[in-house]
């Protein structure tokens, strides 16, 4: 099973670009038959390392919103190291690996393999419409097959593959 952990506002024009993402990943995943569960949140919390431990998950994907600095950037992919050395504090702000961290600390839970999804927005004014540029972005990603994202959605369904007969 794979864990996407969406984090926006779609109150706040492309802050909600992540979430829209996530819906059609998580769409695509399920049409390669990959168990796939989602959570929507405005921002990340200590408490989805409960999340994380209580699905034991394959794999996680957190998806956010970065703000774009040019106007034709793509969706990005990076893999979330867990920091184990790390002592994260309570902070207004938490990171995916500050996430895993708890994860593993609180509830002795197995690392698996976490990516950072990151859609480019423009605007974060009121309003609930994506940015043209925005919308671009996640076409581009999901329709592309040398994307990043669709990378991920091989590694993914190969982690999937090996899951499913039993290769760790």
């Amino acid at each position: 099973m794979i864990l996407i952990i969406a984090y926006g506002n779609t109150l706040r024009e492309d802050d909600g670009a992540g979430l829209v993402l996530a819906a059609k990943l998580e769409s695509l995943l399920r049409r390669f038959a990959i168990d796939v569960h989602r959570v929507e949140v405005q921002q990340l919390l200590p408490e989805l390392a409960a999340e994380i431990a209580g699905h034991q998950p394959d794999g996680v994907v957190f998806v956010d919103t970065r703000v774009a600095i040019a106007y034709d950037e793509a969706v990005s992919v990076q893999p979330v190291p867990v920091d184990s050395n790390s002592s994260p504090s309570l902070g207004h702000q938490l990171t995916p690996a500050t996430v895993l961290t708890y994860t593993g600390a609180l509830f002795d839970a197995v690392e698996q393999p976490a990516w950072l999804v990151t859609v480019p927005g423009w605007q974060f004014g009121f309003g609930e419409d994506l940015s043209t540029n925005s919308e671009k972005a996640i076409f581009h990603a999901l329709n592309d097959s040398k994307s990043q994202l669709q990378q991920l959605v091989d590694a993914v369904r190969q982690l999937s593959t090996n899951r499913h007969n039993g290769v760790p």
